[in-house]
């Protein structure tokens, strides 16, 4: 009985470490974005600069992604875990320690790269303990990915002020709790955990017959799709209240707010509803209603309607990337971590939308570039017919 007690907490313990892992990300992503402006001013960024904190972790991720998860699916998982939040562990350090911009632009690099390993194959961790419900275990993560990321800047903002390097000492401490949480634990719910380590050739066949897959296919289509209504929106709302509908700019951070709050609350109501509606029924009903929203706000003439329908397209959307996601992982049984590759690749073509937009927006105005963004709820009426 004392076994079976004990083996029951290590169980929880494990869960609620693997759901907190995304909480700890999106906490260090929300921290990263409200520390910029420190950063810029001690280090007297250019903009240039600033954007390289982006761009050159992300084209590293996409190198690095696909590979750590189709080592996910071998018996190398913890090792990846582990080291992905040790790696974290250093780079949170680093960055709050950091004496010239060199070590800032390092550990942003570290800390994308890192995540690719311990966030994303948590996630697939989570899933292969219950495929059943992976709708249910997604809705959950993305809650708290929601809250971690909403809570950083009022973390900065109320406990620390101009504090910003030890916010980061903070985010290491959690991230060395996760570590002690994780480091004994067993990753072997997946195909291919007590495996022989497989030869890269069948790694890189396990790959490309995954890319085979039609089903697979097609909820990464509708999930690159979906999230023109995710975060592409979330991107261009502040540009669009202020450059579109003309308020001030405390009214265009108002409008990001505003989305950002009713997504939170979005996530919370999807919780409990997803144990009592199928997730395709909520995708289609949810996309009727936001599209209609949405073009609502695109041609509504006041103010105050837009804030109030730029907050119902948040809510309403709140659920779709967990159900997709969900499905994606449905498509490859036990392949978690080869789904995560496979997506990883798919991600690439959403790094050409904001220069689409843009571009669109430069030639006829932002007014018209929005409505490409329609194309996300339009997808999903059509796919899920």
């Amino acid at each position: 009985m004392l076994f079976v007690r004990t083996s029951l907490r290590n169980l929880s313990l494990f869960v609620v470490a693997l759901y907190g892992v995304e909480l700890l990300d999106e906490l260090i992503y929300g921290l990263h974005g409200a520390a910029l402006p420190y950063l810029r001013d001690e280090f007297t960024l250019t903009y240039t600069q600033i954007g390289l904190l982006t761009t050159l972790p992300g084209l590293l991720g996409l190198g690095f992604d696909p590979v750590i998860g189709l080592l996910g699916d071998t018996r190398h998982r913890r090792a990846l875990v582990v080291g992905g939040i040790t790696v974290t562990l250093l780079g949170l350090l680093t960055m709050g320690a950091a004496s010239a911009y060199g070590w800032v632009l390092w550990a942003s690099c570290a800390l994308f790269v890192a995540s690719g390993a311990y966030v994303n194959l948590s996630q697939a961790t989570l899933i292969d303990r219950d495929p059943a419900r992976a709708e249910q275990t997604m809705a959950r993560w993305t809650l708290l990915g929601s809250i971690g990321v909403t809570a950083a800047p009022l973390l900065l903002t109320l406990v620390f002020s101009s504090a910003w390097r030890s916010a980061y000492f903070l985010a290491a401490l959690i991230a060395a709790l996760f570590l002690a949480a994780l480091i004994r634990q067993r990753f072997d719910r997946h195909n291919g955990a007590h495996d022989e380590p497989a030869a890269p050739r069948v790694l890189l066949r396990q790959l490309l017959s995954a890319l085979r897959q039609r089903t697979l296919l097609k909820w990464l289509l509708l999930t690159e799709l979906a999230d023109l209504m995710l975060d592409k929106l979330l991107e261009v709302t502040g540009l669009y209240f202020r450059d579109v509908v003309g308020v001030s700019l405390a009214g265009a951070s108002a409008a990001v707010a505003v989305s950002t709050i009713a997504g939170l609350i979005g996530g919370v109501v999807i919780v409990p509803v997803l144990e009592r509606m199928p997730g395709l029924r909520l995708l289609r009903l949810s996309a009727l209603i936001v599209l209609i929203a949405y073009v609502t706000m695109l041609i509504a003439p006041g103010v105050g309607l837009k804030y109030a329908l730029i907050a119902l397209v948040s809510f309403a959307t709140a659920g779709w990337y967990a159900i997709l996601r969900a499905k994606c992982f449905e498509a490859l049984p036990g392949q978690s971590g080869t789904m995560i590759a496979v997506t990883s690749l798919a991600n690439l073509s959403s790094l050409f939308v904001p220069v689409l937009i843009g571009g669109v927006a430069d030639a006829a105005g932002l007014e018209v570039a929005m409505w490409i963004l329609a194309l996300g709820p339009v997808a999903l009426i059509i796919g899920l017919r």
